[in-house]
């Protein structure tokens, strides 16, 4: 690529992933010269997509994610890139307990539950969340011979098969939709936790398995950091890493409230990309971060096939409601990082986080902040209540639950219509023949974001990272072949 011959890359959506393909694309750009011009599209208000924090008297609301895991590292290492790595906090955990509610009683999660595998055999004995013959086929694990070949399955009747059902609707189902917000019956195991089957593969066993994890990590180095924690956040709040994002990006072109109206293949392999601000631009390559419904709308015109497939990756809404009180006037006192429900206790509210006590930094030290859950796989109709009907019904539940009736002094809804993909029973399958067609049909054209590899802020990060790095060969490519 001689320096003469600029390359114009148009980032199509300004959530976590497309501006990490822009942070990734400009770092290459400054570290090696390279002659690019990167232009980022973003149809909403504000960059982030479902990242966003309010700071109100006080309070850090998180309206989307409030965390992202640590065992993924991208998020983390992105952070201390932009410089705000001081600003990286862990959960509090002394204070971390897990409760299920079971028959309207909420009930600790046993101490040593790993995932969902139980690896202390006192505490899960002596638990009353599962029953006596709940916990011996949940034992019955150890004994049960492991999955053959590789084809894909249910996270249901994954769990079934190796733990049994009970541990399916009380454990695994409302753990899980933390994460994935997904029907367990329809989940794809092999997308969303590879891992179960790894172990189970390797040890034959997940309780056998987990042991192993379990003594191979009491023989590493302890780590005193204030980050050996499963959860990282940001004293501010996670929306810190967009406005980091968004600061560094001063050899990025920026349009929000803009949309691609179209994109149409043009000479030389290279596309017009069509604004609603009657301006074209003339692409070199194009990266997707966009939901792909949306993918599919900008893709319909040249390539409908392209388009069809990627409207089978189904979507669900959700919304957050977060509520501050005053702690003078909650009667019973509690601790703890929340609670998850199954959906066979029917409840209004799918889990409640005790924010201000999972993090610090998040409320002020006389009032608690709790944020609740609603919406998700056959509970959609929640998210179009109104605000104040959303609010009476989170708080009608946590009166049941907790016996918190006082008021509140601060409410805030967050919804997120059709903004969690669901992974479905041979995802990676559709996704492999996604990218696949892609590149054979559409050169220059990248898919990227949460509708395929993973949901997560960080593994977004990575998807981000991920797509720069193939523009970059591809535009290489181009050059070699021009």
């Amino acid at each position: 690529m001689t320096h003469s011959q600029v390359k114009n890359i148009v980032i199509v959506g300004g959530g976590i992933t497309g501006l990490s393909a822009a942070y990734y694309l400009q770092k290459e750009k400054r570290n090696n010269g390279t002659p690019l011009s990167i232009t980022l599209i973003e149809a909403g208000e504000k960059l982030g997509g479902k990242i966003t924090t309010e700071k109100v008297d006080g309070f850090t609301i998180e309206g989307g994610p409030d965390c992202f895991m640590s065992q993924k590292p991208w998020a983390v290492e992105l952070a201390e890139e932009l410089g705000i790595g001081d600003e990286l906090i862990g959960t509090n955990d002394e204070k971390r307990k897990t409760y299920v509610l079971v028959n309207g009683k909420l009930t600790p999660l046993p101490d040593g539950v790993m995932l969902i595998i139980p690896t202390k055999i006192m505490p899960f004995a002596l638990s009353p969340l599962i029953s006596w013959p709940g916990k011996i086929r949940m034992g019955m694990d150890l004994f049960i011979p492991p999955f053959k070949g590789a084809d894909d399955e249910s996270v249901g009747d994954f769990i079934r098969r190796r733990l049994g059902e009970e541990a399916l609707y009380k454990i695994a189902e409302p753990l899980m939709s933390g994460i994935h917000v997904s029907d367990p019956e329809k989940q794809s195991l092999l997308a969303t936790f590879p891992r179960f089957r790894n172990i189970e593969q390797k040890h034959g066993s997940l309780i056998k398995g987990m042991l192993s994890q379990k003594k191979a990590a009491n023989h590493q180095p302890k780590n005193n950091s204030r980050l050996n924690s499963l959860f990282i956040s940001l004293k501010n709040g996670v929306e810190e890493l967009v406005n980091g994002l968004e600061d560094s990006l001063s050899d990025c072109q920026i349009y929000t409230k803009t949309r691609v109206i179209s994109i149409i293949p043009a000479a030389d392999l290279k596309y017009s990309v069509e604004l609603d601000n009657e301006q074209h631009i003339i692409a070199d390559a194009v990266v997707l971060a966009t939901p792909s419904y949306n993918a599919a709308e900008l893709l319909e015109t040249f390539n409908p096939k392209l388009a069809d497939q990627l409207t089978k990756i189904p979507y669900v809404s959700t919304a957050t409601i977060s509520m501050a009180f005053r702690k003078q006037d909650i009667q019973k006192p509690f601790t703890g990082f929340g609670f998850v429900i199954p959906s066979i206790e029917n409840r209004d509210i799918t889990a409640c986080t005790w924010s201000s006590i999972k993090f610090d930094e998040r409320a002020p030290d006389d009032h608690l902040l709790l944020r609740c859950f609603v919406g998700g796989p056959g509970k959609e109709e929640m998210v179009d209540l109104a605000d104040e009907e959303l609010v009476r019904k989170a708080h009608k539940e946590l009166n049941l639950i907790l016996g918190l009736n006082a008021d509140p002094v601060l409410t805030r809804v967050y919804r997120w219509r059709k903004a969690n993909p669901q992974y479905e029973v041979g995802h990676l399958e559709r996704v492999k023949e996604l990218f696949s067609t892609c590149s054979q049909e559409i050169p220059g054209i990248y898919l990227t974001g949460s509708a395929y590899e993973g949901v997560g802020v960080p593994d977004c990060v990575s998807h981000g990272k991920k797509a720069a790095g193939q523009v970059l060969q591809y535009l290489q490519q181009e050059q070699v072949y021009a």
